[in-house]
Protein backbone atom coordinates (compact mmCIF):
# COMPACT_ATOMS: atom_id res chain seq x y z
CA UNK A 1 0.00 0.00 0.00
CA UNK A 2 2.61 2.69 -1.45
CA UNK A 3 1.39 5.76 -3.16
CA UNK A 4 4.33 7.48 -3.64
CA UNK A 5 3.79 7.70 -7.33
CA UNK A 6 -0.06 8.69 -7.18
CA UNK A 7 -0.57 12.09 -8.81
CA UNK A 8 -4.34 13.12 -8.49
CA UNK A 9 -5.91 16.78 -9.77
CA UNK A 10 -8.14 18.33 -7.56
CA UNK A 11 -10.32 21.18 -8.91
CA UNK A 12 -12.91 22.31 -6.75
CA UNK A 13 -13.70 25.24 -3.67
CA UNK A 14 -10.84 25.69 -1.42
CA UNK A 15 -11.79 26.74 2.41
CA UNK A 16 -9.70 28.53 5.17
CA UNK A 17 -10.77 26.69 8.51
CA UNK A 18 -10.38 28.47 11.12
CA UNK A 19 -10.39 27.31 15.12
CA UNK A 20 -10.75 29.89 17.98
CA UNK A 21 -9.55 28.17 21.29
CA UNK A 22 -10.62 30.00 24.46
CA UNK A 23 -12.79 29.31 27.45
CA UNK A 24 -16.79 30.16 28.22
CA UNK A 25 -16.74 31.03 32.00
CA UNK A 26 -19.05 33.87 32.80
CA UNK A 27 -22.34 35.31 31.06
CA UNK A 28 -22.35 39.09 29.44
CA UNK A 29 -24.14 41.76 31.76
CA UNK A 30 -25.02 43.16 28.53
CA UNK A 31 -27.06 40.48 27.33
CA UNK A 32 -27.75 36.86 27.97
CA UNK A 33 -24.80 35.42 26.17
CA UNK A 34 -21.74 33.69 26.88
CA UNK A 35 -18.68 35.71 27.08
CA UNK A 36 -15.71 33.82 24.95
CA UNK A 37 -12.43 34.79 26.25
CA UNK A 38 -10.17 33.72 23.34
CA UNK A 39 -6.56 32.62 23.69
CA UNK A 40 -5.50 31.19 20.24
CA UNK A 41 -6.23 30.77 16.47
CA UNK A 42 -5.22 28.02 14.19
CA UNK A 43 -5.73 27.19 10.49
CA UNK A 44 -6.13 24.38 8.22
CA UNK A 45 -7.14 24.01 4.80
CA UNK A 46 -10.51 22.80 4.73
CA UNK A 47 -12.94 21.75 1.37
CA UNK A 48 -11.24 20.68 -2.00
CA UNK A 49 -7.70 21.85 0.06
CA UNK A 50 -8.79 19.44 2.86
CA UNK A 51 -9.35 16.58 0.01
CA UNK A 52 -5.71 17.44 -0.99
CA UNK A 53 -4.17 17.70 2.57
CA UNK A 54 -5.39 14.02 2.54
CA UNK A 55 -3.85 13.16 -0.46
CA UNK A 56 -0.35 14.03 0.35
CA UNK A 57 -0.74 12.38 3.71
CA UNK A 58 -1.62 9.62 1.86
CA UNK A 59 1.82 9.78 -0.13
CA UNK A 60 0.33 10.89 -3.16
CA UNK A 61 1.20 13.88 -5.51
CA UNK A 62 -1.75 16.39 -5.52
CA UNK A 63 -2.50 19.33 -8.30
CA UNK A 64 -5.40 21.88 -7.26
CA UNK A 65 -7.13 24.13 -9.12
CA UNK A 66 -9.36 26.74 -7.29
CA UNK A 67 -10.50 30.31 -6.74
CA UNK A 68 -9.83 32.76 -3.99
CA UNK A 69 -10.45 36.46 -3.01
CA UNK A 70 -7.77 38.79 -2.72
CA UNK A 71 -7.93 39.34 0.85
CA UNK A 72 -6.04 38.00 3.85
CA UNK A 73 -7.35 34.69 3.86
CA UNK A 74 -6.28 34.18 0.70
CA UNK A 75 -2.97 34.79 1.47
CA UNK A 76 -3.69 32.40 4.28
CA UNK A 77 -4.58 29.47 2.06
CA UNK A 78 -1.58 30.41 -0.27
CA UNK A 79 0.75 29.57 2.70
CA UNK A 80 -0.89 27.00 4.02
CA UNK A 81 -0.67 25.12 0.56
CA UNK A 82 3.14 26.15 0.21
CA UNK A 83 4.12 24.11 3.57
CA UNK A 84 2.76 21.12 1.61
CA UNK A 85 5.64 19.15 -0.48
CA UNK A 86 4.05 17.46 -2.41
CA UNK A 87 1.09 20.02 -3.10
CA UNK A 88 1.01 22.47 -6.16
CA UNK A 89 -1.95 24.80 -6.49
CA UNK A 90 -2.90 27.17 -9.23
CA UNK A 91 -5.30 29.63 -6.92
CA UNK A 92 -7.33 32.11 -9.75
CA UNK A 93 -7.83 35.50 -7.83
CA UNK A 94 -10.95 37.22 -8.45
CA UNK A 95 -10.44 40.72 -6.99
CA UNK A 96 -14.29 41.82 -6.12
CA UNK A 97 -14.37 37.53 -4.22
CA UNK A 98 -14.64 36.96 -0.53
CA UNK A 99 -12.26 33.78 -0.08
CA UNK A 100 -14.25 31.00 1.98
CA UNK A 101 -14.02 30.64 5.55
CA UNK A 102 -15.06 28.78 8.17
CA UNK A 103 -14.03 29.93 11.83
CA UNK A 104 -15.34 27.67 14.85
CA UNK A 105 -15.41 28.91 18.34
CA UNK A 106 -13.76 26.16 20.91
CA UNK A 107 -14.29 25.95 24.64
CA UNK A 108 -13.54 22.74 26.48
CA UNK A 109 -13.10 20.76 23.02
CA UNK A 110 -16.78 21.98 22.56
CA UNK A 111 -17.69 23.81 19.38
CA UNK A 112 -19.47 26.96 20.64
CA UNK A 113 -20.06 28.85 17.31
CA UNK A 114 -19.35 28.85 13.72
CA UNK A 115 -18.91 31.79 11.63
CA UNK A 116 -18.89 31.80 8.09
CA UNK A 117 -17.57 34.09 5.29
CA UNK A 118 -17.89 33.53 2.09
CA UNK A 119 -19.78 34.73 -1.49
CA UNK A 120 -21.46 31.88 -3.22
CA UNK A 121 -21.83 33.42 -6.95
CA UNK A 122 -20.80 31.55 -9.85
CA UNK A 123 -17.02 32.28 -10.82
CA UNK A 124 -16.61 34.89 -13.98
CA UNK A 125 -16.49 33.57 -17.33
CA UNK A 126 -13.00 34.81 -17.37
CA UNK A 127 -11.68 32.40 -14.27
CA UNK A 128 -14.12 29.86 -15.75
CA UNK A 129 -11.67 30.01 -19.11
CA UNK A 130 -8.44 29.65 -16.85
CA UNK A 131 -9.66 26.92 -14.85
CA UNK A 132 -10.21 25.23 -18.48
CA UNK A 133 -7.63 26.27 -19.56
CA UNK A 134 -4.64 25.07 -16.56
CA UNK A 135 -7.29 21.90 -16.30
CA UNK A 136 -6.56 20.92 -20.51
CA UNK A 137 -3.07 21.50 -20.09
CA UNK A 138 -2.60 19.49 -16.90
CA UNK A 139 -5.23 16.44 -17.04
CA UNK A 140 -3.13 14.26 -19.96
CA UNK A 141 -0.17 14.03 -16.54
CA UNK A 142 -2.25 12.72 -13.72
CA UNK A 143 -4.24 9.33 -12.62
CA UNK A 144 -7.44 10.22 -11.64
CA UNK A 145 -9.31 13.44 -11.20
CA UNK A 146 -11.38 14.57 -7.92
CA UNK A 147 -14.17 17.35 -8.19
CA UNK A 148 -14.77 19.01 -4.98
CA UNK A 149 -18.31 20.34 -4.87
CA UNK A 150 -18.59 22.36 -1.61
CA UNK A 151 -21.13 25.12 -3.43
CA UNK A 152 -19.13 28.03 -3.33
CA UNK A 153 -19.36 29.12 -6.75
CA UNK A 154 -16.47 27.44 -8.44
CA UNK A 155 -18.04 24.63 -10.45
CA UNK A 156 -20.65 26.13 -12.83
CA UNK A 157 -22.61 23.83 -14.81
CA UNK A 158 -20.66 24.71 -18.04
CA UNK A 159 -17.19 24.07 -16.45
CA UNK A 160 -18.28 20.81 -14.41
CA UNK A 161 -19.38 19.12 -17.49
CA UNK A 162 -16.43 20.29 -19.67
CA UNK A 163 -14.17 19.00 -16.63
CA UNK A 164 -15.98 15.31 -16.90
CA UNK A 165 -15.72 15.40 -20.64
CA UNK A 166 -12.29 16.06 -20.84
CA UNK A 167 -11.03 13.89 -18.20
CA UNK A 168 -13.23 10.76 -19.62
CA UNK A 169 -11.84 12.01 -23.17
CA UNK A 170 -8.00 11.45 -21.74
CA UNK A 171 -9.53 8.24 -19.87
CA UNK A 172 -9.36 9.22 -16.59
CA UNK A 173 -11.17 8.28 -13.40
CA UNK A 174 -12.99 11.26 -12.00
CA UNK A 175 -14.74 11.33 -9.00
CA UNK A 176 -16.94 13.83 -7.44
CA UNK A 177 -18.02 14.99 -3.64
CA UNK A 178 -21.38 16.52 -4.63
CA UNK A 179 -22.61 18.69 -2.16
CA UNK A 180 -26.19 20.13 -4.60
CA UNK A 181 -29.61 19.51 -4.57
CA UNK A 182 -29.94 17.70 -8.21
CA UNK A 183 -26.94 15.81 -9.54
CA UNK A 184 -27.50 16.59 -13.38
CA UNK A 185 -24.67 18.74 -13.02
CA UNK A 186 -22.43 15.60 -12.89
CA UNK A 187 -23.49 14.30 -15.38
CA UNK A 188 -20.87 11.40 -17.07
CA UNK A 189 -19.23 11.03 -13.83
CA UNK A 190 -16.89 7.69 -13.18
CA UNK A 191 -18.06 8.30 -8.95
CA UNK A 192 -20.23 10.27 -7.18
CA UNK A 193 -19.80 9.85 -3.36
CA UNK A 194 -22.84 11.72 -1.34
CA UNK A 195 -23.49 10.93 2.07
CA UNK A 196 -26.88 9.80 2.78
CA UNK A 197 -28.61 13.26 3.02
CA UNK A 198 -27.36 14.68 0.26
CA UNK A 199 -28.03 11.38 -1.79
CA UNK A 200 -32.11 11.87 -0.38
CA UNK A 201 -31.84 15.47 -1.13
CA UNK A 202 -30.88 14.93 -4.49
CA UNK A 203 -33.42 12.05 -5.50
CA UNK A 204 -36.57 14.05 -4.42
CA UNK A 205 -37.45 13.44 -7.82
CA UNK A 206 -37.85 9.59 -7.76
CA UNK A 207 -40.68 8.22 -6.51
CA UNK A 208 -39.83 6.02 -3.78
CA UNK A 209 -41.78 3.92 -1.41
CA UNK A 210 -39.07 1.58 0.31
CA UNK A 211 -38.81 1.20 4.23
CA UNK A 212 -36.03 -0.51 4.99
CA UNK A 213 -32.29 2.42 4.71
CA UNK A 214 -30.35 0.01 2.23
CA UNK A 215 -33.19 -1.07 0.08
CA UNK A 216 -33.92 3.25 -0.27
CA UNK A 217 -30.05 3.37 -0.77
CA UNK A 218 -29.61 0.65 -3.59
CA UNK A 219 -32.69 1.72 -5.65
CA UNK A 220 -32.19 5.88 -5.64
CA UNK A 221 -28.53 4.81 -6.45
CA UNK A 222 -29.71 2.85 -9.23
CA UNK A 223 -32.21 5.81 -10.20
CA UNK A 224 -29.28 8.18 -9.92
CA UNK A 225 -27.00 6.22 -11.85
CA UNK A 226 -29.15 5.56 -14.61
CA UNK A 227 -30.75 8.66 -14.72
CA UNK A 228 -27.45 10.92 -14.86
CA UNK A 229 -24.92 7.78 -16.53
CA UNK A 230 -22.91 7.96 -13.38
CA UNK A 231 -21.16 4.39 -13.24
CA UNK A 232 -20.37 4.02 -9.50
CA UNK A 233 -22.66 5.61 -6.19
CA UNK A 234 -20.77 5.39 -3.30
CA UNK A 235 -23.15 6.64 -0.26
CA UNK A 236 -21.32 7.16 3.18
CA UNK A 237 -23.65 6.70 6.17
CA UNK A 238 -21.65 8.23 9.21
CA UNK A 239 -21.35 5.16 11.93
CA UNK A 240 -23.25 3.37 9.65
CA UNK A 241 -20.55 2.59 7.41
CA UNK A 242 -20.33 2.56 3.44
CA UNK A 243 -23.05 1.57 0.57
CA UNK A 244 -21.11 0.82 -2.63
CA UNK A 245 -23.70 0.63 -5.76
CA UNK A 246 -22.05 -0.47 -8.78
CA UNK A 247 -23.58 -0.28 -12.43
CA UNK A 248 -24.14 -4.47 -13.36
CA UNK A 249 -22.58 -5.40 -10.50
CA UNK A 250 -24.07 -6.76 -6.97
CA UNK A 251 -23.63 -3.71 -3.91
CA UNK A 252 -21.36 -4.10 -1.52
CA UNK A 253 -22.05 -2.79 2.14
CA UNK A 254 -19.17 -1.64 4.30
CA UNK A 255 -18.95 -1.63 7.42
CA UNK A 256 -18.28 1.73 9.83
CA UNK A 257 -13.98 1.41 10.60
CA UNK A 258 -14.88 4.31 12.71
CA UNK A 259 -13.48 3.10 16.54
CA UNK A 260 -14.96 6.65 18.85
CA UNK A 261 -17.02 9.49 16.67
CA UNK A 262 -15.40 12.75 17.73
CA UNK A 263 -15.80 15.27 14.87
CA UNK A 264 -17.48 14.11 11.41
CA UNK A 265 -16.19 17.64 9.80
CA UNK A 266 -13.75 16.68 6.55
CA UNK A 267 -14.32 12.88 6.73
CA UNK A 268 -15.59 13.01 2.95
CA UNK A 269 -12.49 14.94 2.15
CA UNK A 270 -10.96 11.38 3.31
CA UNK A 271 -12.75 9.43 1.55
CA UNK A 272 -12.46 10.85 -1.50
CA UNK A 273 -9.12 11.36 -1.03
CA UNK A 274 -8.04 7.79 -0.59
CA UNK A 275 -10.60 6.45 -3.06
CA UNK A 276 -8.64 8.57 -5.69
CA UNK A 277 -5.38 7.04 -4.08
CA UNK A 278 -6.29 3.55 -4.82
CA UNK A 279 -7.48 4.11 -7.54
CA UNK A 280 -4.39 5.85 -9.04
CA UNK A 281 -2.46 2.54 -8.33
CA UNK A 282 -4.87 0.16 -10.13
CA UNK A 283 -6.70 -1.09 -7.07
CA UNK A 284 -10.47 -2.14 -8.17
CA UNK A 285 -13.36 -0.19 -6.57
CA UNK A 286 -14.18 -1.93 -3.48
CA UNK A 287 -10.82 -2.31 -2.77
CA UNK A 288 -10.12 0.95 -3.25
CA UNK A 289 -13.82 2.09 -1.26
CA UNK A 290 -12.34 -0.65 1.78
CA UNK A 291 -9.60 1.81 2.20
CA UNK A 292 -11.04 5.01 1.93
CA UNK A 293 -13.87 3.78 4.74
CA UNK A 294 -10.88 2.73 7.08
CA UNK A 295 -9.15 6.69 6.48
CA UNK A 296 -12.67 7.83 7.46
CA UNK A 297 -13.00 5.70 10.41
CA UNK A 298 -9.90 7.36 11.46
CA UNK A 299 -10.59 10.82 10.62
CA UNK A 300 -13.85 11.09 12.56
CA UNK A 301 -11.60 10.22 15.51
CA UNK A 302 -9.78 13.55 15.38
CA UNK A 303 -10.33 16.94 16.30
CA UNK A 304 -11.27 19.50 13.55
CA UNK A 305 -10.67 19.44 10.09
CA UNK A 306 -8.13 16.47 9.98
CA UNK A 307 -6.11 14.78 7.54
CA UNK A 308 -4.96 11.12 7.67
CA UNK A 309 -1.28 9.62 7.17
CA UNK A 310 -0.59 6.01 5.59
CA UNK A 311 1.30 5.02 8.92
CA UNK A 312 -2.23 5.64 10.87
CA UNK A 313 -4.00 3.29 8.43
CA UNK A 314 -1.63 0.79 9.35
CA UNK A 315 -2.64 0.27 12.72
CA UNK A 316 -5.89 -0.71 11.73
CA UNK A 317 -5.15 -3.76 10.19
CA UNK A 318 -2.73 -5.04 12.74
CA UNK A 319 -0.68 -7.30 10.55
CA UNK A 320 0.54 -4.58 8.09
CA UNK A 321 2.79 -2.81 11.18
CA UNK A 322 4.99 -5.93 9.56
CA UNK A 323 7.25 -3.96 7.32
CA UNK A 324 10.54 -4.53 5.22
CA UNK A 325 13.21 -2.12 6.68
CA UNK A 326 12.59 0.26 3.59
CA UNK A 327 8.60 0.89 3.95
CA UNK A 328 9.54 1.20 8.26
CA UNK A 329 12.46 4.00 7.14
CA UNK A 330 9.68 5.76 4.79
CA UNK A 331 6.74 5.29 8.04
CA UNK A 332 9.61 6.86 10.53
CA UNK A 333 11.16 9.99 8.35
CA UNK A 334 6.95 10.99 7.54
CA UNK A 335 6.01 10.52 11.81
CA UNK A 336 9.25 11.87 12.91
CA UNK A 337 8.19 15.39 12.84
CA UNK A 338 5.27 14.52 15.12
CA UNK A 339 6.50 11.89 17.18
CA UNK A 340 9.57 10.40 19.59
CA UNK A 341 10.74 7.46 18.13
CA UNK A 342 11.81 4.46 20.03
CA UNK A 343 13.66 1.37 19.36
CA UNK A 344 13.81 -2.04 21.13
CA UNK A 345 14.87 -5.42 19.48
CA UNK A 346 14.66 -9.32 20.78
CA UNK A 347 13.83 -12.64 20.29
CA UNK A 348 10.17 -12.43 21.94
CA UNK A 349 9.78 -16.52 21.67
CA UNK A 350 6.76 -17.37 23.60
CA UNK A 351 5.36 -13.86 24.75
CA UNK A 352 4.96 -13.54 28.38
CA UNK A 353 4.12 -11.36 30.97
CA UNK A 354 7.38 -9.72 31.30
CA UNK A 355 7.23 -8.78 27.59
CA UNK A 356 3.98 -6.89 28.24
CA UNK A 357 4.87 -5.12 30.97
CA UNK A 358 8.58 -4.18 29.22
CA UNK A 359 6.52 -2.61 25.88
CA UNK A 360 4.15 -0.86 28.51
CA UNK A 361 6.72 0.85 30.50
CA UNK A 362 8.31 1.70 27.02
CA UNK A 363 5.00 3.61 25.91
CA UNK A 364 5.88 5.71 29.03
CA UNK A 365 9.00 7.20 27.39
CA UNK A 366 7.95 7.47 23.51
CA UNK A 367 4.86 7.92 21.38
CA UNK A 368 6.13 5.80 18.37
CA UNK A 369 7.91 2.29 19.11
CA UNK A 370 10.15 0.42 16.34
CA UNK A 371 10.27 -3.68 17.28
CA UNK A 372 13.27 -5.23 15.76
CA UNK A 373 12.61 -8.58 16.05
CA UNK A 374 15.48 -11.63 15.53
CA UNK A 375 14.79 -13.67 12.47
CA UNK A 376 14.65 -17.76 13.21
CA UNK A 377 18.07 -17.81 11.57
CA UNK A 378 19.08 -15.03 13.87
CA UNK A 379 17.68 -16.56 16.86
CA UNK A 380 19.39 -19.86 16.42
CA UNK A 381 22.82 -17.99 16.02
CA UNK A 382 22.36 -16.15 19.58
CA UNK A 383 20.08 -18.92 21.51
CA UNK A 384 21.18 -22.23 19.86
CA UNK A 385 19.72 -24.84 17.16
CA UNK A 386 16.38 -25.61 18.97
CA UNK A 387 15.35 -22.14 19.54
CA UNK A 388 13.02 -20.37 18.47
CA UNK A 389 9.91 -22.24 19.90
CA UNK A 390 7.67 -20.42 18.12
CA UNK A 391 8.38 -19.44 14.23
CA UNK A 392 9.04 -15.89 13.36
CA UNK A 393 6.32 -15.31 11.16
CA UNK A 394 3.72 -15.93 13.91
CA UNK A 395 6.24 -13.99 16.61
CA UNK A 396 5.58 -11.13 14.32
CA UNK A 397 2.42 -10.80 13.88
CA UNK A 398 1.67 -11.53 18.00
CA UNK A 399 3.89 -8.80 18.79
CA UNK A 400 1.80 -6.43 15.68
CA UNK A 401 -1.10 -7.27 18.05
CA UNK A 402 0.12 -5.28 20.87
CA UNK A 403 -1.42 -1.58 20.89
CA UNK A 404 1.98 -0.86 22.36
CA UNK A 405 3.94 -1.33 18.80
CA UNK A 406 3.48 0.72 15.95
CA UNK A 407 6.15 -1.53 13.31
CA UNK A 408 7.42 -5.16 13.73
CA UNK A 409 11.22 -5.36 11.29
CA UNK A 410 12.45 -8.61 11.15
CA UNK A 411 16.08 -8.55 10.86
CA UNK A 412 18.85 -11.45 10.15
CA UNK A 413 22.01 -10.56 11.68
CA UNK A 414 23.19 -11.08 15.08
CA UNK A 415 22.51 -7.57 16.45
CA UNK A 416 20.30 -5.17 14.99
CA UNK A 417 23.58 -2.38 14.08
CA UNK A 418 22.55 -1.96 10.98
CA UNK A 419 19.07 -1.79 11.03
CA UNK A 420 19.42 0.79 13.99
CA UNK A 421 21.94 2.82 11.89
CA UNK A 422 18.66 3.09 9.37
CA UNK A 423 15.62 3.85 11.58
CA UNK A 424 17.68 6.42 13.71
CA UNK A 425 15.57 5.95 16.48
CA UNK A 426 15.84 9.30 19.17
CA UNK A 427 15.35 6.78 22.07
CA UNK A 428 16.91 3.31 22.41
CA UNK A 429 15.48 0.71 25.41
CA UNK A 430 16.89 -1.92 26.43
CA UNK A 431 15.97 -4.01 29.85
CA UNK A 432 18.25 -3.43 33.17
CA UNK A 433 19.86 -6.60 32.89
CA UNK A 434 22.37 -4.89 30.56
CA UNK A 435 24.99 -2.71 31.48
CA UNK A 436 24.96 0.26 29.41
CA UNK A 437 28.04 -1.38 27.66
CA UNK A 438 26.49 -4.18 26.49
CA UNK A 439 23.51 -2.57 24.86
CA UNK A 440 24.11 -2.94 20.81
CA UNK A 441 23.79 0.85 19.29
CA UNK A 442 23.86 2.86 22.15
CA UNK A 443 27.11 5.00 21.20
CA UNK A 444 25.58 5.42 17.53
CA UNK A 445 22.21 6.65 19.33
CA UNK A 446 23.81 8.98 21.21
CA UNK A 447 26.09 10.39 18.27
CA UNK A 448 22.95 11.63 16.57
CA UNK A 449 20.93 13.38 20.00
CA UNK A 450 19.38 10.26 20.94
CA UNK A 451 19.59 8.74 24.33
CA UNK A 452 19.55 4.87 26.22
CA UNK A 453 16.35 4.09 28.35
CA UNK A 454 16.64 0.57 31.05
CA UNK A 455 13.55 -0.61 31.43
CA UNK A 456 13.12 -2.61 34.93
CA UNK A 457 13.63 -6.25 34.34
CA UNK A 458 11.76 -8.63 36.17
CA UNK A 459 14.17 -11.14 37.40
CA UNK A 460 12.90 -14.73 36.48
CA UNK A 461 10.43 -14.17 34.08
CA UNK A 462 11.87 -15.15 30.68
CA UNK A 463 11.13 -17.39 28.11
CA UNK A 464 14.21 -19.73 29.14
CA UNK A 465 12.69 -19.96 32.86
CA UNK A 466 9.34 -21.13 31.07
CA UNK A 467 10.81 -23.70 28.93
CA UNK A 468 12.47 -25.20 32.12
CA UNK A 469 9.56 -25.26 34.47
CA UNK A 470 7.42 -27.06 31.02
CA UNK A 471 10.18 -29.33 30.86
CA UNK A 472 9.71 -30.00 34.85
CA UNK A 473 6.37 -30.22 34.19
CA UNK A 474 6.18 -27.51 36.97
Amino acid sequence: MQFNKSKILCVGDVILDAYEFGAVKKISPEAPIPIFKSEKESFVLGGAGNVARNITSGGGFCHLLSVIGNDLNGNIIKNKISEITKLKANLIVEKNRKTTKKKRFISDNQQVLRVDEEVNEDITKSTEEKILKLFLKLVANFHVVVISDYNKGLLTKVLTQSLIKISRKNKKIVIVDPKRDSFSIYKGANIITPNLVELYNASKIFNNQRKNELDNIGYLSKKISQQYSIDNVITTRSSKGMYIYQNKCKSVMLESEAVEVYDVSGAGDTVVAYLALGLSVGDDLKKSAALSNKAAGISVGKFGTASVNLSELKKINFFEKIVSVEEAVKIVNDSRSKKNIGFTNGCFDLIHYGHIKYFSDIRKHCDFLVIGLNSDKSVKINKGSKRPIIEQCHRAKILACLPFIDLVILFDEVTPLSLIKKIKPELIFKGNDYLPSEVVGKEEVMGWGGKLILIDYISGLSTTEIIKRIKNEA
